[in-house]
């Protein structure tokens, strides 16, 4: 009987993982003033994401109320305690009542009506390489680290952590410095501007110092192949749980960065097909026994499992999730800066290029904002132009060059089932085109 009733009372009992707890102290105590209201701190790409992320508003709110009221069961004394609108407050003598501004039983009382933003994810893809994809992740990588401001100076950073999943093995610190100078004099440049600065700005000594203190909170890990990438996201949690191997403690971690996560994909691709290969004539059970227990290599299984693991890294610690890819369209985009140009009040062009996903599913619908970048082409000499017009006009295309401008776009893949309020905001955002400047002394975006 006893046995029986302590069963029945056990089922009765709500269970919160971890994660959900997490999830619930950052939504009451968020980690700082720009917690949700600057995703990334890039004015048009923190546009163009609150646009895409309306998309998926709806069932996030609402799941949190239908998960309570089907698995959270109360009786009527309970309610009443978690409410805290009992006749009798039972207390000590002398003690004085429970303040009323932020009751005890918060994450009881308020989780059912609380809504929260669902981590962004964010996918910078080109279908070439030095297409600009690594300098924009540089840039918004400097923006989290750097701190918000050092003594009277603004510096324009986030004060966070960032984990960088470097599968390509090429970042390069000497130019992750450049950039994040950059951040810092553009700051400064801005207050200068608006005649607010009353302090001299940071000599390059002290400048050094900010950007190598930040530096300490940009961990780097540089999986060799997609099972290490997997290996590494399943043990990244413990990582930055353990505080006696890193200094970013005190930071909340604001982004998981991969550079690229196409970067095993054509290896893994031949690993799949030679595995298919080898299944051919083999029982149709025995295959999927296999699978199930994940003795065999499977392409889609594999990816999906990736994405699994990035949600719950996501649902654990909050973060944005921002990754670069290369994309085969079949042929380069052809887009010619004499053509149209892409400043913040330009025109876009007529028709935005477009790149399918790459990866199997389900990354296709992963990223809630899906940019396509390119560096902006010079025109080509016309055939029959002399050598004398050739020099005389060399400076001026020396010149295109040397400014470094690319462009960015809204990948237009799939408009055609975007939600009619999606595409007019985009279509409101410049029609989701912004330029992007990359020189000797940094990374700049031009506002909206």
């Amino acid at each position: 009987m006893a046995a029986s009733l302590g069963a029945t009372s056990l089922a009765d009992v709500y269970h919160e993982g971890l994660d959900e707890i997490l999830r619930d102290l950052a939504n009451v105590y968020p980690a700082g003033p720009d917690h949700e209201s600057q995703l990334l701190g890039v004015p048009v790409l923190d546009a163009l994401l609150e646009v895409f992320m309306q998309r998926t508003m709806g069932s996030s709110v609402d799941a949190p109320h239908q998960r309570l009221s089907r698995e959270q069961i109360l009786t009527e004394d309970e309610e009443m305690l978690l409410r805290g609108d009992t006749n009798e407050n039972v207390r000590e003598p002398g003690e004085e009542p429970a303040a009323s501004g932020l009751p005890s039983n918060v994450l009881f009382a308020h989780s059912a009506n609380r809504s929260k933003m669902p981590s962004p994810v964010v996918e910078i893809s080109s279908s070439l390489s030095a297409s600009g994809k690594s300098q924009l992740l540089y840039y918004l990588i400097a923006r989290a680290i750097l701190p918000r401001s050092f003594g009277d100076n603004p510096v324009g950073g986030h004060e966070a952590a960032v984990v960088l999943l470097d599968t390509d093995d090429r970042f390069d610190a000497g130019v992750f410095r450049i950039v994040a100078r950059g951040v810092v004099q553009q700051a400064q440049d801005l207050t200068d501007s608006n005649g607010n600065n009353t302090a001299q700005g940071p000599s390059d000594d002290e400048l050094e110092t900010i950007v190598s203190s930040a530096l300490q909170h940009l961990h780097v890990f540089r999986p060799q192949s997609s099972s290490a990438l997997l290996a590494t996201l399943c043990a990244l949690d413990a990582y930055l749980f353990n505080l006696s191997r890193h200094y970013s403690g005190s930071r909340p971690l604001q982004m998981i960065a991969l550079d690229s996560i196409t970067a095993f994909f054509w290896q893994d691709r031949l690993r799949d097909e030679i595995a298919r290969t080898e299944d051919i004539g083999r029982p149709w059970a025995e295959i999927e026994q296999e699978r199930e227990q994940k003795q065999s290599f499977y392409l889609s299984d594999l990816y999906a499992e990736l994405v699994t693991k990035l949600k719950r890294l996501q649902g654990r610690f909050g973060c944005t999730v921002v990754y670069t890819a290369t994309v085969s369209s079949g042929r380069p985009l052809t887009i010619n800066s004499s053509h149209f140009s892409l400043g913040p009040y330009d025109r876009p062009p007529s028709r935005t290029p477009s790149l399918r996903p790459v990866l199997p599913a389900p990354w296709g619908n992963f990223p809630t904002l899906r940019l396509v970048v390119h560096r902006d082409l010079v025109r080509s000499f016309p055939p029959a132009i002399s050598a004398h017009d050739a020099r005389k006009d060399a400076p001026a295309r020396q010149n295109i060059v040397r400014e470094g401008k690319f462009s960015a776009w809204v990948n237009s893949w799939g408009r055609e089932e975007w939600p009619r309020r999606v595409s007019d905001s985009v279509d409101a955002l410049n029609g989701g085109c912004f330029s992007f400047y990359v020189g000797e002394t940094g990374i700049k975006i031009p506002p909206i």
